[in-house]
């Protein structure tokens, strides 16, 4: 009990209450040695932070204190400000010219306070050490339950391969263009006739399916084509949440086409933004927030740099590490392109299934049509990503791209299968989230080297598309679902 008073316990207890507490939260979706990594880097912080206050500070409890309530403050300044929001009267809280120099006046509040009252930090010693194994004990127990009593099967399809029915192994490249919209967009909405792209890929073999996507979400439209089944039903579409994208992310690593593949002998190369079974996906993309970040996102330095980073990477207040983080989805694409464009038929080597996820022509546009870079300004301006002329001027880039990388696979890899496609059309219509047929107007265009095209409909979705390519090229008799689509939109936060 004596040491309880005396030894600062609570600095190594807030570190794992912060551990524990985040993997209850997000059960379902983290691993567990990303949760101890993270753990021992922050525990690593807050015990350098604890011997520089030292240095200043003789006092060990003291020290510890002062360390203790802006640690605490760092870690958990996401939750808290995004808690005052939740409450009416303490909205006008929610502000960062608000909220920040608040926190910095309780650190010197805390200080002042403290300073020189031994008795107080003896107290404070004991009564922080105490709830924080107490708060550390029930989130481990709630942790264990979840653990012992939770089925964290993720449901996949039950489509199965037939391996005695393929003939033939070629290469097969998925290139996947975010948010690429469809012949009927683009020439309804945009006034553009998008016949040269059109004429290129017909020119080297491709044949134009009439898709349209299931979902004008990507985590939702990824999880339903990579499993060749509709979503479950476990969500409110009109109100879709960070769970519900974590679900589908759990789908997306599950991904039945890729373990079809797999049966086939085939190897799995993963240049997508997703972790997809054993291979992880390309890191620092901005839109998938999941395991690791899913914890260290709230904290102050990351969701301060996410909210106001974008004024400190124009003009005079440039920053460059601050930019190359806002830059990370261009460097993504130029690696995927670069790995792409590398690509060559080796003969003897195991057959590929390769898919690249482009966050292109998807916000942001990083170039104009004659792949010009545009300024940061105007990179970053929300208020054009739902500007035409700017999204059509991207895609022209996108277009030029899409074809060089087409016409080093098809020039280095003849026998191999391309798709070509988009997970679902152009969304920032500016609509106020308004139905749309549009956003599911998408692209897609399949190479067969050996063109046997099996007869489609008048109008299918994207969650055939795997099926399809399987019945076609290696002779399998895969049902195809019927076809629909589903609206969705984000949960709404109450201003």
């Amino acid at each position: 009990m004596q040491k309880l008073n005396t030894i600062p316990w609570f600095l190594f207890l807030l570190v794992v209450f912060f551990i524990v507490h985040g993997a209850v939260e997000n059960f379902e979706f983290l691993y567990f040695r990303q949760v101890i990594k993270i753990g021992l880097t922050i525990l690593g912080f807050v015990a350098l932070f604890f011997l520089i206050i030292r240095i200043f500070i003789k006092d060990t409890i003291h020290a510890a204190l002062i360390c203790f309530f802006i640690s605490g403050w760092l870690l958990f300044f996401g939750a808290a400000f995004d808690w005052v929001r939740s409450i009416r009267f303490l909205r006008f809280f929610h502000s960062f010219t608000v909220f920040i120099p608040f926190m910095l006046c309780t650190f010197i509040l805390f200080i002042v306070l403290i300073r020189k009252r031994k008795p107080l930090q003896t107290k404070l010693c004991f009564y922080l050490n105490v709830l924080l194994l107490i708060y550390c004990l029930y989130d481990s127990a709630v942790l264990i339950i979840k653990a012992s009593g939770t089925n964290k099967q993720v449901a996949i399809s039950t489509v199965k391969i037939d391996t005695s029915l393929v003939k033939a192994k070629p290469n097969v490249y998925l290139l996947l263009f975010d948010e690429y919209p469809g012949y009927k967009s683009l020439k309804d909405s945009f006034a553009f006739a998008n016949d040269s792209l059109y004429r290129f890929l017909e020119y080297r073999s491709f044949k134009f399916q009439p898709t349209f996507s299931n979902y004008n979400m990507t985590f939702y439209s990824m999880a339903s084509m990579l499993n060749m089944r509709y979503v479950q039903k476990n969500y409110d579409p009109a109100q879709n949440t960070v769970a519900d994208e974590q679900r589908r992310l759990l789908e997306i690593k599950n991904a039945q086409a890729v373990q079809c593949f797999k049966q086939m002998g085939y190897v799995f190369k993963n240049y997508s933004i997703f972790d997809i079974l054993d291979e992880p996906g390309v890191k620092g993309n901005s839109f998938v927030i999941s395991q690791a970040t899913l914890l260290t996102d709230k904290i102050f330095f990351n969701k301060l740099i996410k909210a106001i980073g974008w004024h400190f990477i124009t003009g005079k207040n440039r920053i460059s590490f601050i930019e190359d983080i806002y830059m990370k989805d261009r460097r993504n694409n130029a690696f995927m392109e670069d790995e792409l464009m590398k690509m060559k038929a080796t003969a003897g080597a195991p057959p590929q299934f390769v898919y690249a996820h482009f966050n292109m022509p998807h916000f942001p546009f990083f170039f104009d049509s004659l792949g010009r870079t545009q300024t940061n300004a105007q990179i970053f301006n929300e208020s054009l990503y739902s500007d035409k002329a700017v999204f059509l001027s991207y895609l022209k880039y996108v277009n030029k791209k899409m074809e060089d990388i087409v016409n080093s696979i098809c020039s280095n890899d003849t026998s191999a299968i391309v798709i070509v496609m988009s997970d679902h059309g152009f969304r920032s219509y500016n609509n106020g989230g308004v139905y749309s047929p549009l956003y599911f107007n998408n692209i897609c265009a399949v190479r067969f080297p050996d063109s046997n095209y099996l007869p489609v409909k008048e109008a299918w979705s994207n969650v055939n598309i795997f099926p399809y390519l399987f019945n076609c090229q290696f002779h399998q008799k895969i049902p195809y679902l019927a076809d629909s689509s589903i609206f969705l939109k984000d949960k709404k936060i109450e201003e």
